[in-house]
């Protein structure tokens, strides 16, 4: 078990490779956080896991807003007390030529493949750097 006694935030977690990579997270025997907009698929995740003797919890979050991805790190450290892996997984995408493709579809695409991003390191970060300052 190469994860055991270590927590992982994963986010779109709710289907694909997300899923994919908490089921084996847990199955390496991480403490899967499953971050995913869509609530139906990220309990499955959860379900799913929790079925094969793993642990985890549902967070439901868009991680183009500040406020989710403040909400989904600290649910984290609140449940699990610590955050080792931050896996920066959520993305989207439109389909269409430039010109058919409207801007706000764009700026979403940009806000939750890039920005997401960002926002997962901007609040994961300090939290892991923070735990290992307190262990050394």
């Amino acid at each position: 078990m190469r994860l055991a006694d270590k927590v992982a935030l994963i986010t779109g977690a709710g289907s694909g490779i997300g899923r994919a990579s908490a089921l084996r997270f847990a199955l390496e025997g991480a403490r899967v956080v499953v971050v995913d907009w869509k609530p139906d698929g990220g309990r499955e995740t959860v379900a799913r896991i929790q079925a094969d003797g793993g642990q985890a919890l549902f967070v439901a979050a868009d991680v183009s807003q500040e406020a989710d991805v403040q909400r989904m790190v600290a649910t984290a450290v609140e449940m699990y007390g610590r955050l080792d892996i931050l896996f920066n997984n959520a993305a989207i995408q439109v389909f269409g030529t430039i010109p058919e493709t409207p801007t706000s579809d764009w700026d979403q695409v940009l806000d939750v493949n890039l920005k997401g991003v960002y926002l997962g390191c901007k609040y994961a970060i300090p939290r892991m750097i923070a735990q290992e300052a307190a262990v050394s």
